[in-house]
């Protein structure tokens, strides 16, 4: 049995060209009346129910402002009260037996990443720890739905905010705000270029879907985003067939991450390691070579492992290669982003490779940046950073994974041919307070036999919060909805 695209919510499928995003949570007090606003909504996801393939145009080059596009998540719980609100079983699918059997493999309480077991296996501490998470007052068990909103321009998001706040309201929700934001929810745009904080172009990351189930070279096998379809390969829950299985199939898990992004330090330390880098760094500026290989890609979003001499002219945001010609990380470092993120044909150790047989865990990758831009190495108190939203269809599999991954490297055995190299981290991303971690850049110089760059890190973003949701198919969307 294959997936059918167009019972997706397109979240995973298309990148929309919407610059205004905004992702609003809500708590359920009257899941009947929850059920309403659902009814209110639902007819306007996928940009009324339109097939994703509509939503495939880029950013650039599009005529006119699109209609809003809407898209809804549910934690456990929010799933629980609206399925508990149907009185009547519909469609042979029976509300008690479905919630029952959703508490046994979605994310229960401690499963979730405030939890302390997960943020203990997260190495979320310090700054970092759940209770320095969201805002004041916040209490993420109570985040029973996740509405995500992408508008065309800003008199469109002041309108929709308006109407979706008033008739939450009147649905009895309660909505979570988060003070620093300017619309007091998750929000923020698409930066002119696709630029981010830290000067990288987003975007270039893409996941292409095998839907036909045909192993394309290339391409990610749908199981790795969509659940119901499990396989010999991919044990997905839930594994035997029923209405459960029924109600999450074309279903995704959507892990959703506020990030705030240090500017002024990352600006501060490729500064004061200029010198460090200039002799290695070519025709390049220092700054841009040093900045590239922490990453994996030059500013513009070209891969190292396509231009080792410099950035292109013009953009290249191909990601046909590989790292089997790179071993040692001498064109992409081993502990760069993008590699640390997804080794490719990197090699992983006999236990990782039985984990993912099918290669390295992937996830389709969303969000956007918020806050407004820093120049410079003084920091002006602002928040700014990146709602990013991950999809996938093992949570502890994928996401926590990766996660992991970044605060120590010791996934592939590759790293054993550096000193430390299963004790190091991301070279962006890593929390450096972390036990026994390696805190310094491991970045191999010509000529060969040079001693690699070896540069103190420091933390260059923090989490402000992590919270995991179940986006359904459109018909289980419609279900929830009392439909």
């Amino acid at each position: 049995m294959l997936p059918d695209p167009d019972n997706v919510q397109s979240l995973i499928i298309a990148r929309y060209r919407h610059r205004y995003r905004v992702v609003l949570l809500f708590q359920i007090s009257d899941p009947v009346a929850a059920q309403g606003f659902l009814r209110k909504w639902v007819p306007d996801v996928n940009g009324g129910l339109q097939p994703p393939s509509s939503y495939q145009a880029g950013l650039d080059g599009a005529a006119g402002t699109p209609d809003p596009v809407y898209h809804f998540a549910f934690s456990w719980r929010g799933i629980s009260k609206l399925l508990k609100a149907r009185r009547s079983e519909t469609q042979g699918l029976n509300p008690d037996a479905v919630a029952n059997h959703l508490e046994s493999f979605f994310t229960k309480e401690e499963n979730a990443p405030h939890s302390r077991s997960v943020a203990a296996s997260l190495d979320m501490k310090d700054v970092n720890a759940p209770e320095n998470w969201w805002a004041e007052d916040t209490d993420p068990a109570g985040f029973h739905i996740a509405l995500f909103c992408y508008f065309g321009d800003e008199a469109q998001k002041k309108q929709g905010l308006e109407n979706i706040r008033r008739e939450a309201t009147e649905s009895g929700l309660r909505e979570w705000q988060f003070p620093s934001f300017e619309d007091k929810a998750l929000s923020g745009k698409v930066p002119p270029g696709g630029i981010l904080h830290f000067g990288f172009r987003d975007g270039v990351s893409k996941v292409e879907i095998d839907w036909e189930d045909a192993d394309k070279p290339g391409k990610v096998n749908f199981r790795e985003l969509l659940l119901g379809y499990p396989s010999d390969q991919y044990p997905l829950s839930p594994a035997e067939p029923g209405p459960w299985r029924e109600f999450v199939r074309d279903g995704t898990y959507v892990n959703l991450a506020w990030l705030y992004q240090d500017v002024a330090t990352f600006n501060r330390f490729l500064r004061e390691n200029r010198g460090a880098a200039e002799p290695h760094s070519g025709a390049e500026d220092p700054e841009e070579w040093l900045a590239a290989k922490m990453m994996g890609r030059w500013r513009n979003g070209s891969a190292l492992a396509l231009h080792p001499e410099g950035k292109p002219a013009s953009n290249d945001t191909s990601n046909k290669f590989g790292y089997q010609n790179d071993a040692n990380g001498e064109t992409t470092p081993l502990f760069s982003h993008i590699r640390v993120c997804n080794p490719r044909d990197q090699g992983l150790t006999s236990v990782n490779e039985a984990r993912f047989p099918n290669g390295p865990p992937r996830l389709v990758r969303r969000g956007f940046s918020y806050g407004p831009p820093l120049q410079g190495e003084e920091d002006d108190g602002r928040d700014r950073g990146l709602v990013g939203v991950f999809a996938c269809s093992r949570i502890n599999e994928q996401f926590y994974t990766v996660v992991r991954w970044i605060q120590k490297t010791s996934f592939s055995d590759q790293f054993d041919s550096i000193k430390n190299g299963r004790k190091r981290q991301d070279m962006m991303f890593g929390f450096r307070k972390k036990h026994n971690a390696e805190t310094t850049t491991h970045i191999p110089v010509t000529p060969e036999g040079s001693v690699p760059l070896k540069l103190p890190l420091a933390d260059f973003i923090r989490y402000r919060g992590l919270a995991v949701f179940l986006a359904p198919s459109l018909k289980s969307l419609r279900y929830l909805a009392g439909d």
